[in-house]
């Protein structure tokens, strides 16, 4: 038996998607595989998804009208030209709604937290990122020996023989850094994104997300240090001289890690 309080978010989340019908059965059942009781907001992204992956045309309409909607407002920030954006709303539609193999559509894998739109957004920007490098064909980013002898100028203007070291230990803390923060760093330090653009991905004020950024560059530089074995007063010399220039230098060295890590 079903019980109340998830049987009147079912009916809810029927009601808001009129003439799209969902199995009470495959509904409950899905919320179940999700774990904890979802919101009210997350039972009705679930009643749509389970609707989306079986190819139901209402629900897909409804999909495209009420979340792929929010792709323009993604890339705003990004000044695409109209035919580029459509073609990553095609994308992103595409790997959410179609199954991949033996394995349903990701809709549903993603559905049923109340964030449907947001991680939209995140997927609009990574599609639009993955195209612009195709597109323009961007040569291949310098790997950590190009790094060290190029001619970037917070680099450049460390001791030689700390540069490969620097630049090593930076891998290793980027590695190590949560996804977040290592999404945030890339893509805003190497890609561009601006600061409006990640608030609207995460659904966050612009404050938090320049809270978020200053953090994970802290953490990162932090965790750079603590693999650095050298005295106290050298440390202190190389890293003001990194800080007092962090986003070319974030810039660089992300750059970097992208590259060794394809």
């Amino acid at each position: 038996m079903v019980p109340p309080e998830l049987d009147a978010l079912c009916d809810q989340a029927a009601q808001m998607w009129p003439g799209i019908v969902v199995e009470r059965a495959d509904l409950v059942a899905a919320i179940a595989a999700k774990g904890d009781l979802p919101t009210a907001e997350g039972v009705a992204e679930l009643y749509l998804a389970l609707a989306v992956a079986r190819g139901d045309a209402k629900a897909l309409a409804a999909f495209d009208r009420d979340y792929l909607s929010v792709v323009p407002l993604a890339l705003a920030g990004m000044k695409l030209p109209t035919a580029t954006v459509e073609d990553v709303r095609s994308t992103v539609r595409e790997r959410l709604v179609l199954p991949h193999g033996d394995q349903p559509p990701r809709i549903v894998e993603y559905a049923g937290k109340g964030r449907l739109r947001g991680l939209i957004q995140v997927a609009a920007s990574r599609a639009a990122i993955d195209r612009i490098r195709q597109d323009e064909k961007l040569t291949a980013l310098p790997t950590n020996d190009v790094l060290v002898a190029s001619a970037d100028v917070a680099l450049s203007v460390m001791k030689a023989q700390y540069r490969q070291a620097f630049a090593a230990a930076f891998t290793r803390a980027v590695g190590a850094a949560t996804p977040r923060d290592r999404n945030l760093l890339r893509l805003h330090f190497l890609d561009g994104v601006t600061l409006e653009a990640l608030a609207q991905m995460y659904g966050v004020h612009r404050a938090t997300v320049v809270r978020w950024l200053a953090a994970a560059r802290d953490a990162v530089f932090t965790a750079t240090r603590s693999e650095m074995k050298l005295p106290d007063a050298e440390l202190d010399e190389l890293f003001a001289m990194v800080a007092s220039r962090v986003e070319l230098s974030l810039e660089r060295l992300l750059a970097s890690v992208e590259h060794a890590s394809r």
